[in-house]
C-alpha cells in the first residue's frame, strides 16, 4: 500500500567527436578499430545514421520515430506504447506473427520499444543479410494496417506488462514517486499508461498517431555493423522512396510545457521487502531549454558515483547507506533527476537526515576537485569505448539522443564535458537540486513504513 504525506537507462553518451566530429577526425583514426558515424538525409527529409564496425558479421538496422510518451494527452496514456505492440502485429495485414516469420527467413531477430520521447523498431541480421532488413524495417513503418481485431488482440498483451511490472515494489514505487513528479504532466511522462487509459484507445486514435507522427521527415534509419556506410544510403533510397513526408507534427501540434513542480511531497510505500529503499527525484534541465546544464548534470553524476568520491564515502563508507547513486536523463522536455539509495530499517531515518544534508550543500560540493573531474572523464572514455563494441546496443542508444536532442548534441558532447568544471557543476546544483521542490520515495518493510512516515512529517529530510 501507498500512504501520500503532505508535503521516476541513463543515456550514455559516446565519445562522437572522435568519430565524426572535426574534418580530418576519421582520417587520423583510419587505422584504428573506431567506427565512424556518417549520416546523409533522403529527399523524403529521413535522417540516415550509420556506424560501421567490420570485426563481426553482423548488423542492426532500426527506424526511430519521435514519438513516445511527450505526444501523449491525458485522454490516450500509453497509447505510444500500445502503438508499437500493434505495429508489429499488422504487418502484411495478414497473420500477426508475419513479421517475426520474415525476420526469422533472414537469420535475425526482432524488438521494438517507447520510451519518453523515442520509439523505435529494429532488427539484427547477418551483414549479408542487411540490404532486406533494411526493406523489412521500411515495410513495417510505411504499410501500417490496424485493425479492431488487432487492438482487441494485443491491449491484453499490454495489461499483462503492466500487470507484471506492477507486482516489483521497485517499480510501484517508482511509478508512485514519478506521478507525484510531474503532476498536470503525469501524461506526457507516462510511456506504460494504465489499464483505465488503454481501455480508452480507440482504432481512430491510433490511425491519427500514425498519419501525424509517422513521417519521414520525423524519422531517422540507424544501421550500425558490419555495413557500408555508402551501400546503406543507397539501399535506403531505394526502399523508403515511396514514404511520403507531411507536416512537421511539432509545428502543427506544439506541445504544452511541462508543468513545474512548487512544493516538495513524500509518498511512503510498505511491501514485504528486507530492505528500506530510499528516492528522491526533482525536475531537472531539458535540451530545449538550458542545454549547457545537461552536460553539468552528466559531470556532476559521474563524479558523484565514484566510489572513490568523497560523497559516497560520507554517505556509505562512513555513513547509514549500503549504496547510493544519482542521475539525469537527457531529454528536450524536462529531463529527472534521481537520487537513490539502499538503507537498513534501523538506520532510515539517519540516511534520510544525511541524505538530504548533503543534497542541502550539494554546491559547495564539498571534496570534490578538477582532478575528480579529469579521472570522470578518462573513466566515460573508457565505459565509451566498450559500448561501441556492441552496435547491437548502440543503435537504440543512438535512436534515443537522435530524438531528444540531436545527433549534433552529442557529436560534441566529448568535447563539452572535457569542458566542465566545478563552478559549472555548483551552478547547476545550485539551480537544480539545492532548496528545489522535490519529491521523496520511500519503500519500506511494513513495520519501519511509521516510523518513516513520522519522521517525515517532523520535517526530517527537508520535506516541506
Amino acid at each position: 500500500m501507498a500512504s501520500c504525506l503532505p508535503l521516476r537507462w541513463r543515456l550514455v553518451a559516446p565519445t562522437l567527436a572522435a568519430l565524426a566530429g572535426a574534418p580530418g577526425a576519421a582520417s587520423a583514426q583510419d587505422s584504428s578499430p573506431a567506427r565512424f558515424i556518417h549520416r546523409t538525409r533522403l529527399d523524403n527529409g529521413l535522417e540516415v545514421i550509420t556506424v560501421e564496425n567490420n570485426t563481426v558479421p553482423l548488423a542492426t538496422v532500426l527506424v526511430a520515430v519521435r514519438n513516445g510518451a511527450f505526444t501523449q494527452d491525458s485522454a490516450d496514456q500509453g497509447m505510444a506504447h500500445l502503438y508499437e505492440h500493434l505495429l508489429f502485429r499488422s504487418y502484411g495485414g495478414g497473420r500477426p506473427d508475419a513479421f517475426g516469420l520474415e525476420v526469422s527467413r533472414l537469420n535475425g531477430r526482432y524488438n521494438g520499444a517507447t520510451s519518453e520521447e523515442v520509439v523505435y523498431y529494429h532488427v539484427a541480421v547477418p551483414s549479408r543479410n542487411v540490404e532486406q532488413g533494411i526493406k523489412l524495417v521500411a515495410r513495417l513503418v510505411r504499410e501500417a494496417r490496424f485493425s479492431n481485431g488487432d487492438l482487441k488482440a494485443e491491449r491484453p498483451v499490454v495489461l499483462d506488462e503492466l500487470q507484471r511490472d506492477e507486482s516489483d515494489p521497485e517499480e510501484q514505487l517508482q511509478r508512485h514517486v514519478d506521478r507525484m513528479l510531474w503532476g498536470a504532466s503525469w501524461c506526457r511522462k507516462d510511456v506504460r499508461g494504465d489499464s483505465t487509459s488503454l481501455a480508452g484507445v480507440t482504432l481512430d486514435r491510433l490511425k491519427q498517431t500514425y498519419a501525424r507522427y509517422y513521417l519521414p521527415n520525423n524519422s531517422a534509419l540507424i544501421v550500425t555493423g558490419d555495413v557500408s556506410s555508402d551501400r546503406v544510403f543507397e539501399q535506403a533510397r531505394d526502399a523508403f522512396r515511396d514514404w511520403r513526408p507531411g507536416p512537421d507534427p511539432f509545428v502543427d501540434h506544439p506541445l504544452p510545457p511541462i508543468a513545474p513542480r512548487t512544493t516538495s511531497t513524500a509518498v511512503v510505500v510498505a511491501a514485504d521487502v528486507r530492505d528500506v529503499t530510499i528516492r528522491v527525484a526533482l525536475q531537472g534541465p531539458g535540451v530545449g531549454t538550458d542545454t549547457a546544464a545537461t552536460y553539468a548534470a552528466d559531470a556532476l553524476f559521474d563524479v558523484l558515483d565514484d566510489p572513490a568520491s568523497a560523497f559516497q564515502h560520507r554517505l556509505v563508507d562512513q555513513g547509514p547507506f549500503q549504496s547510493v547513486w544519482g542521475h539525469y536523463l537527457t531529454l528536450d522536455h524536462t529531463g529527472p533527476i534521481e537520487i537513490v539509495g539502499k538503507t537498513t530499517s534501523e538506520r532510515a531515518e539517519e540516511a534520510l537526515t544525511d541524505l538530504f544534508d548533503e543534497l542541502e550543500s550539494l554546491e559547495t560540493l564539498e571534496g570534490v576537485t578538477e582532478e575528480d573531474l579529469t579521472i570522470a572523464r578518462k573513466r566515460r572514455e573508457v565505459s565509451m569505448a566498450l559500448t561501441l563494441e556492441r552496435t547491437s546496443l548502440l543503435a537504440p542508444q543512438l535512436a534515443s539522443w537522435w530524438s531528444s536532442a540531436g545527433l549534433d548534441y552529442y557529436l560534441g558532447y566529448d568535447a563539452r564535458m572535457a569542458a566542465q568544471t566545478v563552478d559549472d557543476l555548483r551552478r547547476f546544483a545550485r539551480a537544480y537540486i539545492v532548496g528545489r521542490p522535490r519529491v521523496i520515495g520511500v519503500l519500506a518493510p511494513p513495520e519501519t513504513t511509521e516510523q518513516v512516515a513520522a519522521a517525515l512529517r517532523r520535517g526530517v529530510a527537508g520535506a516541506r
